[in-house]
């Protein structure tokens, strides 16, 4: 390392530690709030420990998947309130996000400070911040594997990829919407269709545990069918910054949440058609290019969905923003309308800050500034790429 490498780590440094100071101040803010989301926590939680943790897990506890359950079951052995160590659990995940944003930037930018900005950012980003120490919800977990997911698919770590996609959407099934890249890298020729044997094998395999405790296999291997899920969102939004804003419908509400898982796939598909009909190169920076757009498009075009769904896209725009910067500007639509949308869980009020279609419009607009990079013809080879 070079003197004046020295230096600059030296003047940076107390720069670094002032923001992961902040990054922890932050989350420590949230810790006493108790949401809605909390209390129904707090109730699997003493429902895990009335039967005994073990005999518990082979019960049908709450609508989330059994390594949920492993994890809530985990905090019942943990000394402290149980507000804290739930949440300290779950922000634990906020780690996982960070060290795979470093790691995805430092394929691209070598070196430690921009690997380290990215991490930063994403540290502190307000829906980051937000999603564990405030609400106590979860998205980090799976939106974490699924990050993990796109570094190791473009390390050709096409098994351990695969792995880590199906951890996301065995901890969520909002972990789909990772799997369209899979798809798209199958169809190209550039993750070999064998790989994709891992995600029934990782799904059951983390299943277990509750199949050996005594629960249904038949019930928790249908757990995520539309139907049962659909029973937790009745309407074709839950507040998300998507389509369905601009039609507030509440007639023929199960026909156009069919047309909508319809509408939804066609997109994907029509896309994976497009990007290899044309031979498309699937560079790093398109990769991960292909994965921030799928991230914008399920969650924008299916119905049901809650404004945190578009977890992963926050964070992955951020990624792009470093893989391309003259894109720097998705990330600010994509995060402004996420935020937006949290209006009414933050300030407490039924109905949203501003009119749901203005995020939606935002959102929108970031979708179809990453489709038109995606698609579009890749720039000679005498040009670099940005």
């Amino acid at each position: 390392m070079s003197i004046d490498s020295r230096r600059s780590l030296r003047t940076e440094a107390p720069l670094v530690v002032a923001l992961i100071v902040l990054a922890v101040l932050a989350r420590l803010a949230g810790r006493g709030e108790v949401t809605i989301d909390m209390r129904t926590f707090y109730a699997w939680y003493a429902d895990l420990e009335s039967g005994g943790v073990w005999h518990s897990l082979g019960e049908e506890i709450g609508n989330y998947n059994a390594p949920f359950l492993y994890l809530l079951a985990l905090t019942t052995i943990l000394p402290g309130p149980m507000v804290l160590k739930i949440k300290l659990v779950w922000v634990a995940f906020d780690l996982l996000l960070v060290f795979f944003t470093y790691r995805l930037v430092a394929l691209r930018r070598p070196g430690r400070r921009i690997p380290l900005l990215a991490a930063l950012v994403v540290a502190l980003l307000p829906t980051v911040v937000v999603n564990a120490s405030f609400w106590g919800q979860t998205d980090a977990m799976w939106a974490g594997f699924a990050l993990a997911g796109v570094y190791f698919l473009l390390r050709e770590r096409p098994w351990l990829a695969v792995t880590m996609c199906t951890v996301a959407l065995a901890f969520k099934p909002q972990g789909i919407f990772i799997f369209p890249l899979l798809l798209l890298l199958a169809v190209a020729g550039r993750l070999p269709w064998r790989t994709l044997l891992a995600v029934p094998v990782v799904y059951v395999a983390l299943c277990l545990p509750a199949f050996l405790a005594g629960r249904d296999p038949i019930e928790l291997l249908t757990l995520y069918d539309p139907g049962r899920q659909a029973i937790h969102v009745p309407n074709l939004t839950s507040n998300a910054p998507s389509a369905y804003a601009f039609f507030p419908v509440d007639v023929r509400v199960d026909s156009v949440k069919s047309l909508g898982y319809v509408l939804a796939a066609a997109l994907v598909v029509g896309l994976c058609h497009v990007l290899v009909a044309r031979r498309t190169e699937l560079t790093p920076d398109r990769v991960v290019l292909a994965a921030t757009t799928f991230a914008i498009l399920l969650p924008w075009t299916l119905p049901g969905m809650h404004e945190r769904y578009f977890f992963l896209a926050d964070v992955l725009s951020v990624v792009l923003a470093f893989y391309r910067p003259r894109l720097w500007y998705v990330p600010l639509l994509v995060q402004a309308a996420s935020l937006l949308s949290y209006g009414p869980f933050l300030f407490g009020r039924k109905a949203p800050l501003i009119d749901l279609m203005i995020p939606a419009a935002l959102m929108l607009a970031a979708l179809i500034v990453t489709t038109y990079h995606l698609v579009r013809r890749p720039l000679s080879s005498g040009q670099p790429t940005t």
